[in-house]
């Protein structure tokens, strides 16, 4: 009887608690999970979570402020309330409109990266790279990441096979113009929006990113093509990339899911 009051009274305590335990990682194993937002049938998914740095000079707390969306209608939004190394408290955003993110700091404690996604299957997946010294301003350094994809799995080149068109290399059933596309692609402004996912720390300066072209057949015969990559913080230049069947062998300990090598690419010559 009193191991069974003590279990109860354990329950109880847990339930008062303001810091309560994170939801599982969707993406970087290692790291701590929480929703981006709730909706008002959801409030009780939006709970503070603490989330001290290895070295424990510096903390990320998530709280959530309610958001007006409609007359009479709210959600709750995340934030991050920031401790720096030297003990000041900032306040920094996440990108909105998002479901699930992941957060995972470094292993000298001097930077942590946010993993976010929009809830669907195929694309809408980003990762970010706060600094702790300064976590109002984070960095997106997969542009250089999102360029190499391009010349690794050039899209213009893709076939769309069809049941009309097995190789998908008639011009009646290309879903792109190539011209116009070659044109696109050489644009260094042009960002083709991939999926991109932090999967672990690799070093203290450097992180390791899955980029995915989307599993969506817009994207034809390179569509779920994944490479990985090596990249410094803060400036996303890449150290390294990574085939998928290495990644499999090397990172597969990281991954929160089971990950799959993608069948090969098919290209129209």
């Amino acid at each position: 009887m009193l191991r069974v009051c003590l279990l109860i009274a354990s329950f109880a305590i847990f339930a008062l608690s303001p810091f309560a335990f994170a939801a599982e990682p969707r993406s970087a194993k290692r790291a701590v999970a929480f929703p981006e937002q709730c909706r008002n049938d959801r409030y009780y998914d939006c709970k503070p979570v603490q989330i001290p740095s290895p070295d424990r000079r510096s903390n990320v707390e998530v709280l959530y402020k309610p958001i007006d969306i409609a007359e009479g209608d709210q959600i709750l939004e995340a934030f991050l309330r920031v401790t720096t190394p030297t003990q000041n408290i900032r306040d920094a955003a996440l990108p909105t409109g998002f479901q699930d993110i992941d957060l995972l700091w470094s292993q000298d404690s001097k930077a942590f990266f946010v993993n976010g996604g929009n809830g669907g299957s195929y694309w809408g997946f980003w990762v970010y790279v706060y600094l702790a010294d300064d976590p109002s301003d984070p960095r997106e350094v997969t542009e250089q990441a999102q360029r190499d994809m391009l010349k690794q799995f050039p899209a213009c080149k893709a076939a769309y096979p069809s049941a009309d068109d097995a190789r998908g290399c008639k011009k009646a059933s290309r879903a792109v113009d190539e011209e116009t596309c070659m044109k696109k692609e050489v644009d260094p402004k042009f960002n083709p929006e991939y999926n991109m996912t932090g999967i672990d720390w690799v070093g203290p300066s450097s992180v390791l990113v899955l980029a995915e072209v989307p599993c969506d057949t817009q994207w034809g015969g390179t569509m779920c093509q994944v490479m990985g990559y090596e990249l410094n913080v803060p400036t996303g230049r890449i150290l390294n990339r990574i085939d998928a069947k290495e990644l499999k062998r090397r990172w597969q300990k990281s991954m929160a899911w089971e990950f799959h090598i993608p069948e090969p690419p098919v290209y129209c010559e």
